[in-house]
Formats: structure tokens, sequence, C-alpha cells
């Protein structure tokens, strides 16, 4: 069979799955768990400030605590989900956890209370996003579809949550209150809660024998197998993640403070980026295989490299614009190719390898949060651009590496226990 033959299977496959009742249901949970997270993350410095009185202080210490909960708890729950025979359990507990803190915050107003809710319940129920990624594996390599381009897509889906998202949270806050965001927030998350668990298939691969339970990594062994390209992909993760968080809480203060402009603008660049984002993952899913994920990674960190570098110098808003593409062009593979280069380095625990990504998302953000602050009260607003085309240029050095790093061989314990299906890929 021809190349182009075989080319154009895989385009219709890709497609023809988008009309599976399994898929359509998992686009929709999805959207409920980006729309939730749009709504919660964006405003919550505002409404320790407005509701519950927070010192600037407090306000850093809550976002420390809960991101320093997540990490620990996302890396746990990957270990523990793949020991379990069905990852739809994990997926409906975290994101009734998450209900649960969402409802915390839509009553509680005292905050150390809203602190301990939400490291136990938004920390436990964090790991809900790592989950999804490694069921949309499973599911895609069920359905026989490559996993760059399911995965990108589904991926798109949360970028436009987050294009939605923001906005419509601060609509809410103005019309009604932070008491019906949260509530709505609530309500998403049971959503998302009832699909997993009414809407969502066995993805269909073998049952776990017990022999393989027995030996299959637990707490003790997660990092099992994470050998030295697995760790070079999160430390480029964490340095990649870690720049996009300090981008996005320096932009507004650099866009008021230093260019004079309007924090709406700051909104507008937010959303262009995302909105072009959108397609952009889902073709760099289509090309991932054509192109190499290594080499994407290396053309991703290029990219954000010359973004930051520009960013500086960059003055008016048509200028601004016209550097989104590039921005946007490094976002849609970083959000979405190592989560799959790490599940490939940990065939049959997708689930560690989900969290061990979404861990280092997370990383990246208080790696962010930590930094910004400290360079701009020293240098100034516009410097912090240039540490971020730092450390995109050191990520960049890391994905360079990975050329010289054999593939690192994990031991599918999935694998022995159907013969037929023969060595794992």
């Amino acid at each position: 069979m021809s190349a182009q033959s075989v080319t154009g299977k895989k385009s219709r496959a890709r497609w023809r799955l988008l009309g599976d009742p399994a898929v359509r249901n998992l686009i929709t949970a999805t959207a409920a768990v980006g729309v939730a997270g749009a709504f919660v993350v964006p405003t919550t410095s505002l409404f320790l400030n407005e509701a519950v009185a927070a010192t600037p202080l407090m306000v850093g210490l809550f976002f420390a605590a809960r991101s320093v909960a997540e990490i620990g708890t996302d890396v746990v729950v990957g270990a523990v989900s793949d020991r379990l025979g069905n990852r739809r359990t994990i997926l409906v507990l975290t994101a009734l956890l998450n209900a649960s803190g969402a409802l915390c915050y839509t009553f509680l107003r005292d905050y150390y209370l809203l602190l301990l809710s939400g490291m136990i319940c938004f920390g436990l129920g964090g790991a809900c996003f790592g989950q999804l990624f490694a069921y949309t594996r499973e599911l895609a390599d069920a359905r026989g579809v490559d996993a760059p381009f399911f995965n990108g897509f589904l991926r798109s889906v949360t970028s436009l949550a987050w294009v939605v998202g923001p906005p419509l949270a601060f609509w809410v806050i103005a019309q009604w209150s932070f008491t019906a965001l949260y509530a709505a927030t609530a309500v998403l998350s049971l959503l998302a809660a009832a699909l997993c668990r009414w809407g969502l298939p066995d993805p269909g691969g073998p049952e776990p024998a017990e022999s393989d339970v027995e030996t299959a990594p637990g707490l003790r062994g997660m990092f099992a197998g994470v050998g030295r390209r697995t760790a070079l992909v999160l430390g480029a993760v964490v340095l990649l993640l870690g720049a996009n968080m300090m981008y996005q809480i320096n932009l507004p203060l650099y866009i008021t403070e230093e260019l004079g402009m309007s924090a709406q603008f700051a909104g507008l660049l937010l959303g262009v980026s995302a909105a072009v984002e959108i397609p952009l993952m889902v073709l760099v899913g289509v090309w991932a295989d054509r192109i190499g994920k290594q080499r994407l990674m290396l053309a991703a960190t290029v990219c954000a490299t010359l973004f930051f570098a520009l960013l500086p110098l960059a003055e008016s808003r048509l200028t601004l614009l016209a550097l989104q593409p590039l921005n946007s062009a490094w976002a849609a593979v970083a959000l979405n190719i190592p989560v799959v280069m790490l599940q490939d380095s940990l065939p049959g625990r997708f689930g560690t390898a989900s969290a061990l990504y979404s861990s280092a998302f997370k990383a990246g953000m208080f790696l962010g949060g930590l930094t910004v602050g400290t360079v701009a009260t020293w240098t100034g607003y516009g410097q912090v651009f240039w540490v971020c085309a730092g450390l995109t240029g050191l990520a960049g050095l890391l994905s360079l590496f990975l050329r010289s790093v054999p593939v690192d061989h994990t031991p599918d314990l999935t694998a022995r226990t159907d013969p037929r299906e023969g060595s794992a890929a």
C-alpha cells in the first residue's frame, strides 16, 4: 500500500472519530473542566482581595500553597490510577472534588478555611487535568488513531475554553457576584463528573492480570523507568511553562505601567493568542509523526525565544498583535507534544506519564510566579521578557540534547497480559 493511501486512511479515521458518541462526551467533559478552570484561576486573586480582604502577601502564599499541593497530588493520583482497572473512577472523583472546592468558594469567606479547602479539594481535584490526558491516550490507542492528533484536538478544546472563560467570568462577577460565578463553576464540574461516569466507555484495553497488579509500580516506584530522556523533556516543560506563566502575569502590568495602554488591550492580546493557538494545536497533532516530535519541540523553543526577545522592543499595538502568531506557534507545541512524548516513554503507565506532565506544568507556573515579582521589582516589567527568553533558550538546549539520548525503554505492563498484541510500540 502506498504511503499516500495510508496517509489518506489515517486522515479519514481521525475525522470519523469525531462522530463517536464517546469522543463527543469526552470533548464536552474536557470543555466543562476547561471552562471551570478558566472561571477560577483568573478570578481568585480578585476574589481574595475584594471578598476576603487578603493582603498581597496572603494572595501570593495562597497560590504558592495550592501549586505545591497540586504538584504532589498529581503524581500520587497518577501512580494510583495506573493500578486501577478503570480510569473513569479517578476522573469522576477528581471532578467531584473540584465541585466541592467551587462550593467552598461559593459559601466560605474566611481566608484560612479557603486555603485549607483549596489545597484539599482543588489540590486533589486538579489531577483531573492530567487524568483526562491519560484517558485521551487510552481511547486514541483503542480507536486506532494517532495520539498527537487526538491529544492536540482535545487540548484545542481547553484553549477555546480559555478564550471564552475569563471574559465570561468577569462579566458574571460584574452582573451578579463571586457567589454566582463559583456556583456555576460547581455545576460545570458536576456535569464533567456525570459525563465521565455515564458518558465515557472503558477504552477496551485488556484487564491487568493479578501478577501485573502486584508488580506494577506503586507510589514508591512511580519514578521507575524515568530515564535521562524523560527528565530532559520534563525539564524543558518546566522552563517553557515557567516562561509562559511569567508572560501572563507580567503582560498586563507591562502594557499598563510601561506602555500606558489599557488593561483591556492586554486581555485582547491573550485572547488573540489563544484563538490562533486552537487551529495550530490540531495541525501540530497532524504533523507530529511526519515531522517528528523532537523537531517540533526544538522549533517551539526557537519561536518562544524569538517572541520573548522581540517583545520588549515592541511598543505599538500593531507590533504587539503581529507578534502573537509566534506566541501561539510555540504554545501549540508545548501544550500538546511533551505529554505524548512522556506517554511514549512510559508505555502502559499513561496515568503516571500524564501526571508527571501536569506536575511539570504546575512547577513551571510556580517558578514563573516566584520569578516575575523579583525580576520586575529589581529591573522593571520590560526586563522580565528577557528572562523569559533565557528560560526558553535553555529549554531549547535541553531539546537539542534529546538527539544524543537514546529512547527510554520501560516495560509495558499491559503488554504482558495479551500476547496477541506483541511488543509495545
